[in-house]
């Protein structure tokens, strides 16, 4: 049974819970400022949650529409859709990574420019994610192969920056012909990348296997 009395706690000050707002917007990629913007957020979250939040609660969370008091609930279901188990939860962990926000990279990284068009890398991450990319002409990548993961054969982003171990921000994702969206794979944990084996090396090693053995 619902507790009534969660059900009516209010936040009442907008600053309390705007970073879960801009968190939104930098998951989306898009800054909530129109109509359809907000009709595209609500679809959005309740496909990705099951539960609904109306364009018009959205609109008066960011500041579109009048209101006096925002309802704890809806807080948890945005939550939910950044992958937070609720508000509080987001708000713990916004909390203990708000401080140290910067930091050099002493991590393996590689730079796009560094990259010649036709590169593939590989890409994984937690748990059993697995994505093969080719570095396209126009400096874009687009997804050869896809397993255990949301995103499909053919989907193009841009990067300009991998990181080992740090999460990966897809940039202009287009997703099965969707609008562009900001996709970040590895939130937790991060991504690990190795360039593709290119077929003529693993011949080669099968080549080389095969006169060993005779």
């Amino acid at each position: 049974m619902i507790d009534e009395k969660k059900m009516c706690i209010f936040v009442r000050m907008k600053h309390e819970y705007d970073k879960l707002l801009k968190a939104i917007e930098k998951e989306t990629g898009y800054k909530m400022q129109t109509p359809r913007d907000f009709e595209w957020l609500s679809e959005n979250v309740e496909k990705r949650t099951k539960e609904h939040l109306s364009d018009s609660t959205l609109m008066r969370l960011w500041g579109y529409r009048p209101s006096v008091t925002t309802r704890l609930t809806t807080l948890d279901i945005l939550s939910r859709f950044l992958g937070y188990a609720d508000y509080v939860t987001f708000s713990q962990w916004y909390s203990k990574n708000k401080e140290d926000q910067s930091d050099e990279v002493l991590a393996s990284h590689l730079s796009t420019k560094e990259l010649e068009p036709g590169t593939k890398l590989v890409l994984t991450w937690y748990p059993e994610r697995r994505c093969v990319v080719q570095l396209r002409e126009d400096g874009s990548y687009i997804i050869l192969e896809a397993e255990n993961t949301k995103l499909s054969v053919g989907d193009t982003f841009q990067c300009e920056l991998f990181i080992d171990g740090e999460p990966l921000y897809m940039n202009q994702l287009v997703h099965e012909g969707r609008p562009p969206m900001v996709y970040v794979a590895g939130k937790i944990n991060g991504i690990r990348f190795a360039y593709f084996p290119e077929e003529s090396e693993t011949e080669a090693e099968d080549s080389q296997t095969e006169d060993s053995t005779t």
